[in-house]
């Protein structure tokens, strides 16, 4: 009779044994950026570019001279490897990318050179990385020329950025 009660007593001790069914959750930690909306770029060009020779929504602003072009887009962040080939046709792992940082925004720079239809062209690029916007200069030139434009590309480059508060209100943004 005693070893009756000892297989309910060991079931009732075995019952706390069984395995318990572990939930995994996964959350997204993405870093929401605190304005989504496009920011007004500002760049200091040279007379002869201050009109662009062709403006698309899609594709930006081209600006041509007789030495160089320089282009102006916008893009959405997330992918840089992609805003860098579209810009530049180059990939990414081809070029030698400094990140910096400019204010509150990511700054990558970079420098290039590739043999077109009309020759070996130079090439300078430089994004600024809000968090929700890819915001895109380039400047090309043909190589005999790349010599003589750097000094202007130096004051292109350094004169792009993104529209403080104060500046945006000035201009009517």
């Amino acid at each position: 009779m005693k070893k009756l009660w000892i297989l309910p007593l060991a079931a009732l001790f075995l019952v706390g044994c069984s395995k318990k069914q572990t939930l995994e959750t996964i959350a997204d930690s993405q870093d929401t950026p605190v304005s989504a909306t496009m920011q007004q770029v500002l760049v200091d060009l040279p007379p002869e570019l201050s009109t662009p020779t062709l403006q698309d929504e899609t594709a930006g602003k081209l600006h041509l001279c007789d030495d160089y072009t320089v282009m102006v887009q916008t893009m959405e962040a997330g992918d840089l490897k992609r805003t860098i080939q579209t810009a530049t046709g180059m990939d990414m792992e081809n070029l030698q990318i400094i990140q910096t940082k400019q204010d509150d925004v990511k700054r990558y720079q970079w420098v290039w050179a590739t043999n077109g239809e009309g020759g070996i062209q130079v090439g300078r690029g430089c994004v600024l990385d809000d968090g929700a916007y890819h915001y895109v200069l380039t400047a090309t030139a043909d190589e005999s020329k790349g010599g003589t434009v750097q000094p202007t590309w130096q004051e292109i480059f350094a004169s792009f950025r993104l529209a403080t508060e104060t500046e945006q209100i000035s201009t009517g943004s």
